[in-house]
């Protein structure tokens, strides 16, 4: 028997406001989310702010809209993103989300483009010390979310981006990292579609919060340069995503799965994107 897949969707399905462009009004990812029936969404500093966090709480409250992640904490090699950790925090205590993102930062920081703030101390990139260092500030952030009660959700990023956004990598070493820990891995396929771990870890791990999704855009010489909507037009999938998705649809528990791309990734219309976003998905599964 067929599944009824519109009906998981509408309980699973999120959208991650990402995709917003800041010059649009912010209230109208909110409208345009409602009016496709989706009922879960991403958030990112820029959006919570641009929003203002308590009408964007109430908005949320009244349309009963959950909050699947906050993007992002984290950034532990780099001053000027570390330092905004409390704050995003703070705004996750108030609007409640499943998980709070935590990057680790590229080993020259980030996120892009490279901070100014950061001084070589030699010519060489030390992974080993700027891992270690990370370990005791990322447990640090574990204590100050847990005084929350709040849960972080610690995403692989793809080796390509070593430099500027992330310095662990797979999913079996951030997953070394919060096994013994409350908190949970958010899964990108962007960043993960790769990881000899990933359909495993998809299946069966216990510690797996959320899986962000979207379809993967390649250079000329076949490296993963950005994100890709899912249409008619470009849906000659570079990964599988029905696969994945299907995985997350047979698992017992109530998985979230977020759609994420960038405003520099699209070039249609973010509020058609939207709207049209279950239908493209039917169409797949």
């Amino acid at each position: 028997m067929k599944r009824n897949y519109k009906d998981i969707l509408d309980n699973k399905l999120s959208i991650n406001s990402y995709i917003w462009p800041n010059d649009k009004k912010p209230f109208e990812f909110i409208e345009t989310v409602l009016k496709a029936e989706i009922n879960n969404i991403g958030l990112h500093t820029d959006f919570i702010e641009n929003y203002g966090i308590n009408k964007l709480k109430q908005e949320l409250v009244l349309n009963n809209i959950n909050v699947t992640s906050i993007n992002s904490v984290g950034y532990f090699t780099d001053p000027f993103y570390f330092n905004q950790n409390e704050k995003i925090l703070n705004y996750a205590k108030i609007l409640n989300p499943d998980l709070i993102c935590v990057i680790t930062g590229g080993v020259l920081g980030g996120p892009n483009p490279i901070s100014q703030e950061i001084k070589r101390k030699n010519s060489y990139l030390d992974l080993k010390s700027i891992r270690e260092d990370t370990l005791v500030k990322l447990n640090t952030l574990f204590s100050q979310a847990e005084k929350l009660n709040l849960k972080l959700g610690l995403e692989p990023i793809g080796g390509w981006e070593i430099l500027k956004k992330g310095h662990f990598n797979s999913i079996l070493s951030c997953h070394k990292l919060i096994k013994n820990s409350t908190h949970k891995l958010i899964v990108d396929l962007y960043h993960s579609f790769e990881d000899i771990d990933l359909d495993n870890f998809l299946k069966k791990s216990p510690n797996l919060g959320l899986l962000q999704f979207s379809n993967i855009s390649f250079d000329q010489n076949y490296r993963p340069i950005g994100r890709k909507t899912i249409n008619s037009q470009n849906n000659i999938d570079n990964i599988d995503i029905p696969k994945y998705l299907k995985i997350l649809f047979n698992r017992k528990d109530n998985l979230k799965i977020e759609f994420e791309v960038f405003q520099t990734d699209i070039y249609e219309n973010p509020k058609d994107i939207i709207l049209n976003l279950k239908k493209e998905l039917l169409n797949i599964l």
